[in-house]
């Protein structure tokens, strides 16, 4: 079973799928004390998380599909960004509301 870490809340592939949250930041943290596959995709999001999670972050911009008894411990921006903003700051991210979340893909 792997553990992943993401950027945005994404489904893999069809099954069932159990979301939960939000995650404090020391639960986040214990989840990924077990080791983990970054697959976040965006250089911002990583240092953000890096930051705010004490841990390093890879910007990997790789493509997964979870098996099951896989989970990902997932960012989720609470807000939609404005059309053709484009994030370049991680304190830009830590203005916005956002959520920790556990994706675990069942079957």
């Amino acid at each position: 079973m792997k553990t992943y870490i993401l950027n945005t809340p994404i489904l893999t592939r069809y099954g069932q799928w159990h979301y939960e949250g939000p995650l404090s930041v020391l639960q986040a943290q214990k989840i990924l004390t077990q080791g983990f596959i970054s697959a976040v995709g965006h250089q911002v999001s990583a240092e953000f998380l890096s930051y705010l999670l004490d841990t390093k972050i890879e910007m990997n911009r790789i493509q997964i599909t979870m098996e099951r008894g896989d989970k990902a411990l997932v960012l989720s921006l609470k807000s939609r960004l404005p059309e053709n903003l484009v994030l370049t700051d991680k304190a830009q991210i830590a203005a916005l509301p956002y959520e920790l979340g556990l994706l675990k893909y069942l079957k």
